[in-house]
């Protein structure tokens, strides 16, 4: 077997000039907007519950984490205001966290506008939203913390 010695994505070679590495890959700064989100027992499908704003060329982050246990819809769905359910679209049922990056899945280091299925960077900020697909089944909350790689 060949001994091999590489490097990561994090590093340019210094032999092949390869491609200069992604400088927010490199030393991002991870931010963090923690919330809770509330409905009412009354709420009708339609209904959006803003959530935060994270810039559009920011790396979701595997810590982002929904506590929906204790939210008043059966249904959790979550994205931007057009792509209504590019984070998140699962039951409640079907865990009391939601965790919509994971470490190694296909939205690894990818940029908010990729993960919400854009074909190119809008630029800018883009609110994040809770959506109602169906009326309430009772009122709740939704505590949450949104986190992301940015470069300021």
């Amino acid at each position: 077997m060949a001994v091999v010695k590489t490097l990561s994505n994090l590093f340019r070679d210094p032999l092949t000039l390869g491609a200069v590495p992604d400088a927010l890959q490199v030393k991002g700064v991870r931010r963090c907007a923690v919330g809770t989100v509330s409905n009412a027992a009354t709420d009708s499908s339609g209904s959006t519950y803003k959530l935060c704003s994270v810039p559009s060329h920011a790396i979701m982050h595997p810590d982002t984490v929904f506590d929906v246990e204790n939210w008043g819809f059966a249904q959790v769905v979550i994205g931007s205001l057009t792509a209504t359910d590019q984070i998140a679209d699962q039951t409640k049922a079907t865990e009391n966290l939601v965790t919509p990056f994971a470490w190694g899945d296909a939205n690894h280091g990818k940029r908010l506008w990729e993960v919400l299925g854009l074909a190119e960077d809008p630029g800018g900020i883009i609110d994040l939203y809770a959506h109602a697909e169906a009326a309430a089944v009772s009122a709740g909350s939704m505590p949450f913390a949104v986190e992301w790689i940015d470069s300021q």
